[in-house]
């Protein structure tokens, strides 16, 4: 079995299962059931699921999926740029809550 992709999350995973299904290729999900879980960061070999294909259908698998991964690289690329706009909301809101939060520890230690 060789490593495929890994998905980002379950829709994606539903996506790519039915992709796969439809041309009856042969594939295995690493980490399906525990790797739903989300305990934490994504951690590889710990709870980061792969999709994984045989050997011998793993040229026509990622021709098959070639497109879908050329889109998704693309949009990833465009939605971690953020603009002047979302910054400045992002400032806005880590200035407002520090005001909001309640319950602030005395800097001495002592209650």
């Amino acid at each position: 079995m060789i490593n495929l992709y890994s998905p980002q999350d379950e829709a994606e995973l539903a996506l790519l299962r039915s992709i796969l299904d439809s041309e009856n290729i042969n594939y295995c999900v690493k980490n399906d059931i525990f790797g739903s879980l989300k305990i934490g960061p994504r951690i590889a070999l710990y709870n980061v699921k792969m999709i994984e294909v045989q050997d011998d259908q793993y040229a026509w698998a990622k021709d098959l999926l070639s497109d879908y991964f050329e889109k998704t690289t693309a949009d990833n690329v465009e939605h971690d740029i953020y603009s002047w706009s979302d910054k400045v909301r992002m400032v806005i809101e880590v200035l407002l809550m520090g005001w909001i939060v309640l319950g602030r520890r005395n800097s001495k230690g002592i209650d």
